[in-house]
């Protein structure tokens, strides 16, 4: 097994830190049960997954047989490890991990290291142990390649010249309705991803019964994401575009269940070019 996290690999291989335990704290639920007045048993509320933890224990492998050699690769490790504290409130930082036979994505803050005891025997000798921990604040677990699903307007028709003709003449090209199949792996609700590439004027995109609209234009060389699983529309050079989401947009809702959905598309625009990149992420609840 090998963990990147901001950037740093280390685990099987590594040549700074091998991994001698990973202890997993996924997995519990948080619920608003309440205890019956006057009489036995409780009421069920509402159960939602909790946060956990992925605490990580390494040592520095055979090779590294002195104690500057080991201070080399903690000083490598807290390097990265730290980069952590520059991220803002609410941002969640990925954990990447890899197996022989899959990548799964773990989103969170790294957070407490147990470091070696300075001038100890074993670092005298190379030999540095260290305990990290990995606070999980989204529960669910995420592939490391999403399912990806182009849509393009589909033309119906021009539209019709009114009289008095002013010239230059101009039409617009509307669009009938796009429909694709979106096949979504995984164990849990995958969230989506939709890209809206310019030129369109309105678009509109509908996965498994969630309507996700653009209200206005989106320039030619303009794209819009709306991310559901950190619920944010931005443009693609990172400015915000929340108040460009239409009315009946419920992007708190922008999941898919595992299995095959229908997609559907529409947009006006006179070029014919308008479309769209559908994202699900398989998600899955164990690693």
């Amino acid at each position: 097994m090998q963990i990147t996290v901001m950037g740093y690999t280390f685990g099987e291989g590594h040549d700074d830190f091998e991994l001698t335990d990973v202890e997993m704290g996924l997995g519990e639920v948080r619920s608003s049960d309440l205890t019956w007045p006057l009489r036995g048993g409780t009421r069920p509320g509402v159960s939602y997954l909790e946060a956990g933890s992925i605490t990580l224990s390494a040592v520095t492998p055979f090779g590294i047989n002195d104690e500057s050699a080991a201070d080399s690769a903690l000083g490598r490790f807290l390097s990265s490890w730290r980069k952590a504290l520059a991220a803002g409130p609410g941002v969640l930082l990925p954990m990447i991990v890899t197996t022989p036979s899959k990548t799964r994505v773990v989103y969170g803050r790294p957070d407490r290291i147990d470091l070696p005891e300075p001038g100890s025997t074993s670092m005298e000798q190379g030999i540095a142990e260290l305990t990290a921990l990995f606070k999980v604040h989204d529960p669910l677990v995420y592939s490391s390649s999403p399912v990806i699903l182009p849509l393009s307007v589909v033309p119906k028709s021009l539209g019709g010249i009114v009289a008095p003709i002013v010239t230059p003449v101009k039409t617009t090209l509307t669009s009938g309705v796009e429909y694709r199949q979106l096949v979504v792996p995984g164990d849990a609700p995958a969230p989506l991803k939709v890209t809206f590439h310019g030129p369109a004027k309105d678009p509109e995109v509908t996965v498994a019964g969630t309507t996700i609209g653009i209200s206005g234009s989106i320039l030619y060389d303009e794209e819009v994401i709306v991310n559901g699983r950190d619920r944010t529309v931005t443009y693609s050079d990172g400015r915000q575009a929340a108040s460009k989401l239409t009315r009946k947009s419920r992007i708190d809702k922008f999941t898919a269940e595992p299995g095959t959905h229908e997609v559907s598309f529409t947009a006006t625009d006179r070029t014919g070019t308008a479309r769209i990149t559908v994202e699900a992420t398989p998600a899955y609840y164990h690693i």
